[in-house]
C-alpha cells in the first residue's frame, strides 16, 4: 500500500509538474523575437555604425578561450545539462528556506538566457520557477550552439550595452572577435553585476572580479598554473578604451527598420546575424553629432536618391509635419519655368488682398515690380503669391502631388504659396533632387545590401524613380538649370548668404511659424536642416547650421551643367483686381512706396492693365490716379 501511495503521489507530482511546464511555455513567443533589437549596420565605407542597442555576433566569430571563460564561470555543466542544474538547485533551496530569502541563485546559462527574454529581475518563488520551466523549454527547442548564441548576444553589459560584441567594442574598442584572454576575463566577470563590475563604473573592481573567472578556469582545466599566474600578472596591466558617448542617433535604426520593412525582411529575420551595409556617410554622420536635439538633418545624392545623413527625430511623413515656409517657393518656380516664364518676367510687388488675407513681405517693403529671378533670390511673398495666382493653385498643387510627389497636408487655399502645406524634411529634399537632377523624383533610400550570415549579398538597392517632371514649354532639364542659376544666387546674394562655401552653393531658406529651413547643395549631396523653434528665421538660423555641416566635408560645389536652349520667356497677365489700393496709399504717404517705383511697373504692362491699375487707384486717390496718368499716357500709343 505504501508503495502504491508512493508511486501515485509520484505520479501526481510528476503530472502537477507537466502541467505547469505546458500553461507555463504553451503561448511563448520564439526566443529570437525577444532578443534585444540589434543589427550589424555599417557605413558605406565598410566602417560599423554604433548603436546603443547590440552588435550580432555568430558564433564561430566567438574566441574559444571567451566561451571557455564564461563555461567555466557561469555553467560548468552547460554541454551536458538539460537546462537546469539539479545539484545546484536543491543545495540552493535549501539554504534560501535556511534563511527565508532568495538569495542563492544557481541559474545556468539557460536560465539567464530564459530571465533575459521572457521575465523580470524580481527575485520570487513564483519567477524562479517560471525561470525553471522556460529553461526546460528553450533546451528542448533549441540546439546548446544556438542557446549560447542567444545568451552572447543578449546579456546585459552596463551602461546600455547588450551583448558581449557591444561590450568589446565599447570597452576595448576591439571587434569581439580580437579580444584575448585578460579582456574576455573582463567581460565574463562583468556578466554577473554589470552595474558594478563593468570597466568603467570601476576598473579595480572589474579587474578583481575578473581574476574570479582566471581562478575558476583554472580549476575546470582551461588553464595551467603557469598560464594562471601569468594572466593575473597582465590583468593589472590592461588597458581600456577611451570613455565616449555612443551618439548614433537610434532614429537611423528605426529608418532602416522601416526599411526593412517595406522591402521584404523582417526585424526578427536580420538581426541574427544579417549584415546591414548603409547609404551613410561616416564623416556626415559625425558632423550631424553637433546638431542639438531642435535641430534635424538629412542629406541625400540627388542622383540617386542613397541617404548620406540622417540625424534627429521627425524627418520622414506624417512624424515630421512641419509647415515648408518659403522652401517651398522653388517647387513652383520650376513649374513656372516649365511653362515658359523667363528669369526677367516681370512680377507685381504691390501690396494685396486676398478675401480677407493680405500677405506682406518679410521686410514689409514694396518694389513695384521685381524680376522673377529677384523675387525668389529676395523671397519675396508678394511676387510670388502673385506667380502662385497665375500658374493657377490647383494646377500648382497638382503639379506638387502627382509630379513632385510631395506628400503633405495641403490647405485648400492661397497660403500654400508662401508654405503652409506641412511636409517633412525627406520630402522636402526628394522634390529638390529633381529640381538637380533635371526632373527625375527619387525616392531615398538608406540600406544598400543587405548579407546574410553565410556572406551571399541576398538584396541590393538602386535607384527607385517614382516620378518623371514633365517637360512643357521649356524641357525639364531647362527648368532646372534655370533655377539652379538663381538657387546659386540665393547663397551668393540673397536670404542664404550664411550657407555660403568657397565653391558654388544652390539652395533656398524657409521660415514658417515653428521652423527654420536651409535646403541645397551640388550635383552630389543635398542637405536639408530644420531647426524647431519660435522667432526664426532660415537664413539666420539653419542656413548656419547647413554651412558647419558641410564644411568640413568634401564639399565640391559642381553644379549640373547641360546645354539648354530657353524657349521665349512670357511675360505676367496679372489681373489686378486683388491690388490692395488702401495699403498702396498708405504706403506711398509713409514714403515706403514711390510714385516711380509704380511708374516703372507700369512699364511691364499692357494698355488694358494700366487702365485696371488706375481704375482701382482712383476709388480711393482720384489725386493719384491722375498724377499717375500723367506720367504714363505719354509713354506709350493709346
Amino acid at each position: 500500500m505504501k508503495r502504491i501511495a508512493f508511486l501515485s503521489g509520484l505520479a501526481v507530482s510528476l503530472i502537477g509538474l507537466f502541467v505547469c511546464y505546458f500553461l507555463i511555455t504553451k503561448d511563448l513567443d520564439a526566443p529570437e523575437s525577444h532578443l534585444p533589437t540589434g543589427l550589424i549596420m555599417f557605413y558605406k565605407d565598410g566602417s560599423p555604425v554604433m548603436l546603443s542597442r547590440a552588435f550580432w555576433k555568430n558564433l564561430p566569430e566567438v574566441p574559444t578561450v571567451l566561451i571557455n571563460a564564461l563555461i567555466s564561470s557561469e555553467d560548468k555543466n552547460f554541454v551536458s545539462h538539460i537546462g537546469i542544474d539539479l545539484e545546484g538547485i536543491v543545495r540552493a533551496t535549501v539554504r534560501n528556506l535556511s534563511t527565508l530569502s532568495i538569495n542563492e541563485g544557481a541559474s545556468t546559462i539557460t536560465q539567464q538566457l530564459a530571465r533575459t527574454l521572457y521575465l523580470s529581475l524580481e527575485r520570487t518563488w513564483e519567477r524562479k520557477i517560471r525561470e525553471i520551466f522556460i529553461a526546460l523549454w528553450l533546451e528542448r527547442v533549441r540546439t546548446k550552439d544556438e542557446i549560447l548564441q542567444m545568451y552572447l548576444n543578449s546579456a546585459y553589459m552596463g551602461n546600455g550595452l547588450y551583448g558581449l560584441a557591444s561590450a568589446s567594442n565599447y570597452y576595448f574598442g576591439k571587434d569581439l572577435s580580437t579580444v584575448n584572454l585578460q579582456e574576455s576575463a573582463i567581460l565574463v566577470g562583468t556578466i554577473r553585476s554589470p552595474e558594478n563590475y563593468n570597466p568603467f563604473k570601476d576598473p579595480e573592481l572589474s579587474k578583481k572580479k575578473a581574476k574570479t573567472v582566471l581562478a575558476a578556469m583554472l580549476k575546470e582545466g582551461y588553464l595551467t598554473q603557469e598560464q594562471y599566474d601569468e594572466q593575473v600578472q597582465m590583468i593589472d596591466n590592461i588597458a581600456y578604451a577611451e570613455k565616449k558617448s555612443r551618439n548614433t542617433d537610434e532614429e537611423v535604426f528605426w529608418r532602416v527598420v522601416r526599411e526593412l520593412n517595406s522591402i521584404g525582411f523582417g526585424l526578427n529575420e536580420v538581426r541574427q546575424g544579417y549584415r546591414i551595409y548603409t547609404t551613410l556617410d561616416p564623416l556626415m554622420m559625425k558632423n550631424s553629432l553637433q546638431l542639438d536635439q531642435n535641430t534635424v538633418a538629412e542629406a541625400i545624392d540627388p542622383f540617386t536618391g542613397a541617404v548620406l545623413a540622417y540625424r534627429g527625430v521627425g524627418l520622414t511623413y506624417p512624424e515630421g509635419r512641419r509647415q515648408l515656409g518659403s522652401a517651398i517657393k522653388p517647387l513652383y518656380y520650376y513649374l513656372a519655368l516649365l511653362e515658359g516664364w523667363g528669369l526677367e518676367s516681370r512680377l507685381t510687388d504691390l501690396p494685396v488682398k486676398i478675401g480677407d488675407w493680405t500677405p506682406e513681405n518679410f521686410d514689409k517693403q514694396y518694389k513695384g515690380s521685381v524680376s522673377l529671378a529677384q523675387a525668389l533670390i529676395e523671397s519675396r511673398n508678394i511676387p510670388s503669391v502673385n506667380l502662385f495666382m497665375q500658374l493657377g493653385k490647383d494646377k500648382v498643387v497638382q503639379f506638387l502631388q502627382k509630379e513632385m510627389k510631395l506628400n503633405g497636408y495641403y490647405p485648400n487655399d492661397l497660403t500654400i504659396s508662401l508654405g503652409t502645406v506641412e511636409s517633412a524634411p525627406e520630402e522636402i529634399l526628394k522634390c529638390y533632387a529633381a529640381i538637380f537632377n533635371g526632373g527625375v523624383v527619387l525616392q531615398p533610400y538608406i540600406i544598400d545590401a543587405i548579407q546574410d550570415p553565410y556572406g551571399r549579398i541576398i538584396y541590393k538597392a538602386s535607384p527607385k524613380v517614382v516620378g518623371v517632371i514633365k517637360g512643357r514649354k521649356n524641357s525639364t532639364m531647362v527648368a532646372s538649370s534655370l533655377l539652379l542659376s538663381v538657387m546659386k544666387r540665393v547663397v551668393e546674394q540673397g536670404t542664404g548668404v550664411y550657407a555660403r562655401q568657397k565653391v558654388a552653393v544652390a539652395g533656398k531658406t524657409g521660415t514658417s511659424e515653428k521652423t527654420a529651413w536651409f535646403i541645397g547643395g551640388d550635383s552630389q549631396i543635398i542637405l536639408a536642416v530644420a531647426v524647431d523653434g519660435e522667432n526664426l528665421t532660415g537664413g539666420v538660423n539653419a542656413a548656419p547650421v547647413w554651412s558647419k555641416m558641410i564644411s568640413s566635408y568634401p564639399y565640391r560645389g559642381v553644379l549640373p551643367n547641360w546645354e539648354i536652349q530657353v524657349s521665349k520667356a512670357e511675360k505676367s497677365t496679372y489681373v489686378m483686381p486683388t491690388l490692395d489700393t488702401e495699403r498702396i496709399l498708405q504706403w506711398i504717404e509713409e514714403g515706403k512706396l514711390t510714385l516711380d517705383s509704380l511708374l516703372k511697373l507700369t512699364e511691364q504692362m499692357s494698355n488694358s492693365m494700366i487702365l485696371d491699375l488706375l481704375s482701382a487707384l482712383n476709388q480711393s486717390s482720384p489725386e493719384l490716379a491722375r498724377d499717375l496718368w500723367e506720367r504714363v499716357k505719354d509713354t506709350r500709343s493709346w
